[in-house]
């Protein structure tokens, strides 16, 4: 998947690039953060092609790993979630307590869990640059 943006900031070896929201976000705002009147937003991306501040580049991320990272920041939470509903649902019942409420609670903790060791392996995901967006291209030069 490859967008077009425009580099606002550069670090040592990754950039800042404002790219423009697609109408396929709808009114979503899970990655803008902000108002619907915003029609961009800025992601961080290696910086490979040696861009600088004010050029257009060209930001590409693999369709794959966008599926895996998917995966693994909504799947995996909600597998947990189901697990841990149905595993303590028996164990509940057989205990004679109210089996429903407890096992919505243990599939609830499971997913917390889940999302916990998520976030605690976040900084190691982050470091193999695995998932990060990659500038492949610069565009146009020095618009700022």
């Amino acid at each position: 998947m490859r967008e077009v943006g425009l580099v606002v900031d550069t670090q040592d070896i990754s950039a800042n690039v404002k790219i423009d929201r697609k109408t396929a976000c709808g009114n979503c705002k899970g990655c803008g953060l902000g108002s619907s009147d915003d029609k961009s937003i800025t992601i961080q991306a290696l910086n490979q092609a040696g861009a600088k501040k004010g050029d257009y580049v060209e930001v590409d991320m693999e369709a794959p790993n966008v599926v895996k990272a998917a995966f693994i920041i909504y799947t995996i939470p909600l597998l947990s979630l189901i697990a841990g509903i149905f595993l303590s649902n028996p164990l509940f019942g057989l205990l004679g307590f109210e089996s429903e409420i407890g096992s919505l609670a243990v599939g609830i903790l499971f997913m917390v869990l889940a999302l916990m060791l998520i976030k605690l392996n976040e900084p190691k995901i982050k470091k193999s640059n695995q998932y990060n967006p990659v500038i492949v291209s610069i565009s146009g030069k020095n618009f700022l």
